[in-house]
């Protein structure tokens, strides 16, 4: 790889789109792109306690999620590289007083593929596609979700970068569509600022080559308005669509071993959030607001 390929896959490990080292619907930044290493592994587990919906008569609601993605990459030369992944994610919703559906736990398959670019002098570019559908059922007209983004990082200077793209969803009679916009720096050898709208608010302070700490902003219930479709409906909600987003602030401790190893584990508070359930046809929606919560987090991911 060349001098300027290797500094852009360094500041790329710091651009992480949600908890550390996770994958989420098919979006990643590829930092662990290498021409050494054609295999990369990584897998997530998220669980918020129980929080109470601010209409007492709803109950409480708990919530998990998992992911767990493979990725296959080549490089094409020292500063173009294609990556190619199948991924599977879990949410978990129980909340036994729901009054639009019985389903509580969720499965997805998913598949994209990306492209990564340095060859622009100063630019890191990504270029991703692909989908989610329920693995339950493998109906793509009725439950899949397609996504794409496009992400530059321009380096102006000396360990720091500015962030411009685009990305978005459609499916699941929804579309969404949000700029990428933000900015990336090093205060020294050890500390580390992340202001990425949509997809990275952090700071990381390593206090050995491979131990740091990080604290973290993060969205719950998968991309920002991803639409889902539950089965089990109540009255004229057969199918309905939903939609579930909430946030909080997490501190990890992350370890890291030559870019090969990765894992965190942590925890914080999610400040509580929402829910949107419409009917099979996307019409006559409530919302459903629930209160904060503790949770945690562990991640591990490691190439080959």
């Amino acid at each position: 790889m060349s001098k300027s390929g290797v500094w852009f896959a360094a500041i790329a490990g710091s651009l992480l789109v949600s908890s550390a080292y996770g994958v989420s619907y098919g979006f990643s930044d590829y930092y662990f792109v290498d021409p050494d290493t054609h295999w990369h592994m990584e897998g997530r587990y998220r669980n918020i306690g129980s929080a109470e919906f601010k209409k007492h008569q709803y109950g409480h609601i708990n919530y998990a999620d998992a992911n767990a993605a493979l990725f296959y990459s080549h490089s094409f030369d020292v500063d173009n590289a294609i990556s190619y992944e199948v991924e599977y994610d879990y949410l978990k919703v129980d909340w036994d007083k729901n009054p639009r559906f019985k389903e509580s736990e969720f499965n997805y398959f998913g598949s994209s593929v990306g492209f990564i670019s340095t060859e622009i002098e100063k630019w890191r570019w990504v270029m991703n596609t692909g989908f989610s559908v329920d693995a339950d059922g493998f109906n793509f007209g009725k439950t899949g979700v397609y996504h794409g983004m496009l992400w530059g990082r321009f380096s102006f200077a000396k360990g720091a970068g500015m962030n411009v793209g685009v990305m978005g969803w459609y499916g699941v009679l929804n579309g969404y569509v949000m700029p990428i916009f933000g900015f990336d720096w090093f205060w020294g050898k050890d500390l580390k600022f992340n202001l990425i709208f949509p997809l990275n608010a952090s700071i990381t302070y390593s206090f050995t080559q491979s131990w740091g700490l990080e604290l973290l902003y993060s969205g719950f219930g998968g991309p920002y308005k991803y639409p889902r479709r539950a089965s089990d409906g109540v009255g004229d909600y057969n199918n309905p669509i939903f939609k579930l987003y909430s946030s909080g602030v997490d501190l990890n401790l992350n370890y890291a071993c030559n870019n090969l190893i990765r894992a965190s584990i942590g925890g914080g508070w999610n400040f509580g959030g929402w829910m949107l359930i419409k009917n099979n046809t996307n019409h006559h929606g409530d919302y459903y607001k629930y209160n904060s919560a503790p949770y945690a987090q562990g991640s591990l991911a490691f190439s080959f």
